[in-house]
């Protein structure tokens, strides 16, 4: 290869592009952001409609029908899913993975133009936005104080204090929760605006017109140039208490304080927020979709202390959460197991290399191959994060293989043939088509990647792009740099030692141990081999036997040490008391070891950009200290407090839930990890829909390993329906609509106009005081205004009717849809998705009903089978790479028959280890298909070219076995090691990569048994008798 030779005559010129790259590799790396996950964007456009005051029915009427019977033309759609609330229409647009974000986007925006027309007055310009990782917190703050009331809080944060961040380099905004907002209340006296004659609408009519500051326009005197406005907005309450609303009989004013009490107040609060047992105002802070989370961190962190030096000392400043925490933890944990690794392999080649010149040439190829890397991945865009770094640490177990190969080839030729001229290149030249070839196949592997759209192919994206990377570089390193410090470490013409250290010396003596050991099993074998490829074809039962046995799960779940107690109390429970049963929990969670921290949040939840308010839900939000310092990881951890947790809060009706928070930043399919999806058409109620989902609960109930078996539907929301008699409100001159809005207006209020406060404005609600109604003899007895100017109560009209109603409906590609929802406990979610399936197995529903399974099961169905697709289209490539470097249909058959016989020991240590099958696992198949056809090519390769000198069949098997022993053997005892730290889980974060390097090392151990056994018996069968004659690779 002319490369090889041109290196080996221009060392000055080799080792200089050497220091060049790992210059730039090093600047490179330094660049690099550094996040969790790769930068996973996903084809999905949210969209959010309100319409304040809107019942779920409403929604779904009169928005969700509408939107989605014109959403669902939209070309390349993948599914489309829904939620009806109390004033909030939530949309996901999923797109097939093939679809650009912008243009998904794009079309979403031009359907909610379109549809824009057809929707009710009175609701909200829609929020339409793509779906990002960014929209959920960076880092967020719980903000309390001692001497503030939480309306004092709530207005100094959201006017002055947030705004601190906004300057935080990368940060994209701040939202708000928890705390009162402030706004200027006018309680109105139903009875004396009756006494007086007044309507509501004069009252809020006058509110608003006498309280403008309105531009008149521009007057020019000589060389001046005057604004005019007419300026009356109210500068105090009392002006608000002083407004005059209408002449009295006797000729006198009547103003606003004779028929309302005008008070500076607070909106009801719907949301509770506590950390640490402190209640206050959450910020949460955003970062920009390219800032780097851990650098936006340390900055907010920079922040933080400069404003906890300028605020008084009675505020309190504390750090509910930090995604950069993990970040560090995860990074810094794979990071110390690629050094870890990399010190190993480097410890056990130098072991078995015989003699210092030989390992200083492995040596510096390493690090030309690892920052050359760094430097590509700077130039593509990657970032620091768990798989990038896995990629590195798995990829020690191959970066040095060529290498060794390349040196084990010139050894031998020195302690073999020393009389061979050129004989640094000759040995060179010898294996370099086979490590070309083996590094082609193996990055052939790889393209699937970019051809197959999906999650994981995301996900796993930047790891396999890196493996490839460095997998080239290291193939590049071992045909130039290696050689090339060969022939300086021993120039031509200079003998060569053959002394050799201890090291060396035992290891000799071990490689020829071993030697020894082979050397009759592999006569034998050669003898026996149809009864070799009998036993070895028999691998394959214990292999499919252990994979049924190991479970499975999309992906390993991080030890993050972040839980979530989630408590539904009965529907139409208030905030105050589903707070109350809060506390008991949080008095239980704050007496439990290894807590670092709480976060309480009441009536509702918050997710991301959207606040969600449900009087009757709750959630303690726990995180952990990091996982060295506690004894148990963080699924233990959940199932030592779930039953703590029960015990401490028997609330009858109320549901509670202890879990292990998912990993944020990956798209997620529901929030549970079995979702039972009970579908029915538009026309079924949504209370049959609730029956059928109940009795298929009920069949699950014996099923143990379910934890918090529920109904994602909750049917009894009480509510009060004004339901107004047509024909009288018609004899009093009163419209239903009249109607509406007067209860309306005295119920939930309404905001006529704002009051200015210095440079802000705070809204001014027209309500009666809610502490005055109560109960619907209360809402009978409110005024309602007739078109005569009469006032009647409600009662003459309407009647109150005590009903219950649905919090929610879910929808999914425009069917209704309820969802049986639980955890798992004690299994694999694959195992406990067969469970629930057989338990299913004879279950019906009736005629026009659909049962379909989502959650983390329908992730991993989905994604399970689109790796398999992935793999076997990687054999499919890697077999075509090999047939054209063979010209041969059958040798390439040998090497690729190896992997599904390495199912026995991959599948094995995933059973010992209880370690669940994942699509991490999966990718590790394919890197050991990779490892696989290295060893094959080199061995294959090698018995062809010494039939090629002539040498008899069975001799050309023997003797290439036995030569490609040693540097075979090496490599894979270095992948061993290199895998270590990973399988070990050394280091925070390498609980997700854990799965592949047990793959490969169960791998490589039967592995090993199949390319010096298998491979020669197999090659013995097909070519014993064949006419083929040996080919001569170049």
């Amino acid at each position: 290869m002319k490369l090889t030779v041109e290196s080996i005559k221009r060392p000055a010129g080799v080792i200089m592009l050497m220091i060049v790259v790992i210059v730039v590799g090093i600047a490179g790396y330094l660049r690099m952001p550094t996040n969790m996950l790769p930068d996973i964007t996903y084809p999905m456009v949210k969209v959010y409609v309100y319409w304040p005051g809107a019942t779920p029915e409403q929604m779904e009427n009169e928005v969700a029908m509408v939107v989605e019977r014109k959403m669902a033309t939209v070309d390349n759609l993948d599914y489309i899913e829904s939620t009806c609330e109390e004033g909030v229409y939530t949309l996901l647009v999923n797109f097939d993975y093939s679809v650009d974000r912008d243009i998904a986007y794009q079309d979403v925006l031009a359907k909610m133009g379109l549809v824009k027309k057809e929707l009710p007055q009175g609701i909200l310009e829609p929020v339409i936005f793509k779906a990002d990782p960014t929209q959920l917190p960076v880092v967020e703050i719980l903000v309390s104080a001692e001497n503030m009331s939480l309306t004092q809080l709530r207005t100094w944060v959201e006017n002055e204090f947030q705004e601190k961040f906004a300057s935080v380099k990368g940060s994209a905004g701040t939202a708000l929760s928890g705390g009162m907002m402030r706004e200027i209340r006018v309680h109105i006296d139903a009875g004396k605006v009756q006494g007086y004659a007044l309507s509501l609408k004069e009252i809020s009519d006058r509110l608003k017109a006498d309280n403008v500051d309105m531009v008149g326009g521009r007057i020019l005197t000589g060389s001046r140039d005057f604004i005019v406005r007419t300026y009356g907005e109210f500068q105090s309450l009392d002006q608000i208490r002083n407004l005059p609303l209408k002449k009295s009989a006797a000729g006198g004013q009547i103003y606003l304080k004779d028929i309302a009490t005008v008070e500076d107040y607070h909106a009801l609060q719907r949301i509770r927020t506590k950390y640490n047992g402190h209640e206050g105002v959450r910020i949460s802070i955003f970062k920009q979709a390219e800032a780097n989370a851990v650098e936006v961190s340390d900055l907010i962190a920079v922040r933080m202390e400069e404003l906890t030096l300028e605020i008084p000392p009675t505020i309190r400043l504390e750090r509910i959460y930090d995604q950069a925490d993990y970040i560090r933890l995860a990074t810094n944990g794979v990071r110390d197991s690629l050094g870890l690794a990399a010190a190993l392999v480097t410890l056990v080649t130098g072991f078995f290399l015989t003699g210092w010149r030989r390992l200083l040439a492995l040596i510096f190829s390493l690090p030309a191959t690892i920052m050359g890397t760094f430097f590509i991945m700077y130039m593509l865009g990657f970032s620091v994060n768990i798989f990038t770094l896995g990629a590195l640490v798995v990829s020690m177990t191959v970066v040095l293989d060529n290498s060794v190969v390349m040196i084990e080839n010139i050894t031998r030729m020195q302690e073999q043939e020393p009389g061979t001229k050129k004989l640094v290149t000759t040995g060179a030249l010898q294996v370099s088509a086979a490590i070309t070839t083996a590094t082609l196949t193996f990055m052939a592997l790889f393209i699937p990647f970019l051809l197959i759209p999906g999650l994981s192919s995301l996900l796993f994206r930047e790891l396999v792009f890196t493996l490839a990377i460095i997998i080239f570089l290291s193939m590049l390193v071992s045909l130039t740099i290696t050689p090339m410090f060969m022939q300086l470490f021993y120039p031509e013409g200079r003998p060569v030692s053959q002394r050799y250290g201890v090291a060396a010396r035992v290891a000799d003596k071990s490689i020829n141990a071993i030697i020894s050991i082979y050397e009759p099993v592999l006569n034998w074998s050669l003898k026996h081999r149809w009864f070799v490829l009998m036993l070895f074809l028999l691998l394959l039962v214990p292999g499919y036997y252990f994979l049924s046995k190991t479970g499975a799960e999309f992906l390993p779940k991080a030890d993050d040490g972040l839980i979530t107690i989630k408590v539904i109390m009965p529907t139409g429970t208030a905030m105050e008391e589903t707070d109350r049963v809060l506390g008991q929990i949080e008095n239980l969670v704050k007496k439990q070891d290894y807590v670092h921290g709480y976060a309480v949040l009441s009536g509702g939840k918050v997710w991301g950009l959207v606040t969600t308010e449900n009087s009757f839900e709750g959630e303690i939000n726990i995180e952990l200290v990091p996982a060295a310092q506690r004894p148990m990881d963080t699924d233990e951890y959940v199932e030592m407090l779930r039953p703590k947790v029960m015990q401490a809060a028997r609330i009858p009706g109320a549901t509670l839930k202890v879990f292990h928070n998912k990993m944020k930043g990956i798209r997620q399919i529901g929030q549970f990890d079995i979702e039972l999806e009970v579908t029915a058409p538009r026309s079924e109620s949504m209370p049959d829909i609730f029956r059928q989902a109940a009795a298929l609960r009920n069949e699950l109930r014996a099923l143990d390993f379910l934890a918090g078996l529920d109904i994602s539907l909750q049917l009894t929301k009480p509510e009060y329906q004004v339901l107004v008699d047509r024909a009288r409100a018609f004899d009093l001159g009163v419209s239903l609509e009249e109607t509406g809005t007067a209860v309306r207006t005295l119920v939930g209020g309404v905001v006529p106009t704002r009051y200015k406060e210095g440079a802000y404005y705070y809204p001014l609600r027209l309500v009666m005081d809610e502490r005055e109604i109560r109960s619907a003899s209360d809402l009978e007895n409110l005024i309602v205004t007739t078109r005569s100017g009469d006032k009647v109560p409600l009662q003459t009209l309407a009647k109150v009717a005590q009903l219950t109603g649905p919090v929610q409906i879910d929808r999914k590609n425009q069917d209704r849809i309820i969802k049986v929802t639980a955890n798992v406990a004690g299994m694999s979610v694959g195992d406990a998705t067969s469970a629930v399936k057989r338990q299913l197995a004879n279950y019906q529903l009736p005629s026009g009903y659909r049962l379909a399974y989502g959650g983390q099961s329908q992730m991993l169905a989905e994604n399970m089978q689109q790796m398999a697709v992935i793999l076997l289209f990687a054999l499919f490539l890697g077999y075509a790479v090999l047939v054209l470097y063979f010209e041969s249909f059958l040798e390439p058959l040998i090497i690729m028959i190896r992997i599904p016989l390495s199912l026995a020991g991959m599948t094995l240590a995933l059973y010992l280890t209880h370690t669940p099958l994942s699509v991490t696992a999966l990718v590790g198949i394919i890197m050991l298909t990779g490892m696989e056809i290295n060893n094959g090519v080199l061995l294959l390769t090698f018995i062809d070219e010494l039939r090629g000198q002539g040498i008899e069949m069975y001799q050309a098997v023997r003797q290439a076995a036995l030569i490609r022993l040693r540097p075979i053997l090496i490599t894979n005892i270095n992948s061993l090691f290199g895998l270590l730290p990973l399988a070990l889980t050394i280091g925070d974060g390498t609980e997700m990569l854990k799965p592949m390097a047990i793959v490969v090392i169960g791998g490589i151990l039967i592995g090993l048994l199949l390319v010096f056994i298998f491979v020669p018996a197999v090659y013995m069968i097909l070519y014993t008798k064949a006419a083929r004659p040996a080919i001569k690779h170049v």
